[in-house]
């Protein structure tokens, strides 16, 4: 049973997504060109492509057993503060609602992909949903072929359900080409996509806290150029205090980009 109460555990789960928006959607990472409604963005270096998709399934995956909150997806619980929100003012999680529905509904799409694995001689017609091509990239980013059996055996699965049986061996082998694939194409397609939605949610977030910001920052301490923020007399909690500063702090910045529409060519496939 978590040790915090609703608000704070919203404060928790905020706090950490926004930081997690923030070091895959930056300036140091993702260069954004084009001009209007056709948006794209590029990696500054493979190894900024490489670390993006890392971050990425950290935020699809489910948060620590340990951790104060209960476990649960941060995509979830995004989802589950915009159907109880405790901040709401005038319709302001309107915004984070939709951006929430709009990226769980495009990530359960299931597409087609086509593979040619040299290694075992096979060419071979997956389906499989972008969330979990999204995971297998992301984890084959960060780990080498002993250290991710767990999606050797998943590729194994979408191969057998497309009709060919393979072994998990055969499977470990195919991994760097299915990789390849699925990064170098399919992943790198939809990169400012991607971009897209998690720059609306960053900017969702921030619209469903401004009236919560406005409420609670305090400029000019004793005559100072000091600020500060009146926590919400349900916040008791130390950690989750100390969350709900670094989140006003996060509101009082603002997301990095301005919101932005990727151009449609970048849609059509996958």
């Amino acid at each position: 049973m978590s040790q915090l109460n609703k608000m704070e555990q919203e404060v928790v789960y905020l706090s950490a997504v926004n930081e997690l928006l923030q070091s895959m959607v930056n300036y140091e990472l993702i260069t954004l060109g084009g001009e209007g409604e056709r948006q794209s963005i590029q990696f500054k270096t493979m190894t900024h492509q490489q670390f993006f998709f890392i971050a990425l399934v950290d935020f699809l995956s489910m948060t620590d057993e340990k951790a104060l909150v209960p476990s649960t997806p941060y995509l979830r619980a995004l989802r589950s503060i915009t159907e109880a929100p405790c901040f709401e003012k005038n319709g302001s999680v309107l915004d984070l609602k939709k951006a929430v529905d709009a990226f769980t509904k495009w990530l359960h799409v299931e597409i087609a992909v086509e593979l040619w694995l040299p290694s075992i001689i096979l060419e071979v017609e997956i389906r499989v949903p972008r969330y979990l091509v999204l995971k297998i990239v992301g984890n084959l980013s960060k780990h080498n072929s002993l250290r991710s059996v767990g999606v050797a055996e998943e590729l194994q699965r979408l191969i057998r359900k497309a009709g060919p049986a393979v072994e998990l061996y055969q499977a470990m082998l195919v991994q760097e080409e299915i990789y390849d694939i699925l990064h170098d194409d399919v992943c790198a397609y939809h990169a400012s996509t991607i971009a897209e939605f998690l720059n609306t949610l960053s900017w969702g977030i921030q619209n469903y806290l401004m009236p919560e910001y406005s409420r609670s920052f305090t400029p000019n301490i004793d005559g100072s150029s000091l600020y500060g923020f009146k926590y919400p007399p349900a916040l008791e909690h130390q950690y989750a205090k100390i969350c709900y500063w670094n989140l006003m702090n996060q509101v009082r910045s603002a997301p990095i980009f301005k919101p932005f529409t990727v151009m449609e060519n970048l849609k059509g496939r996958y």
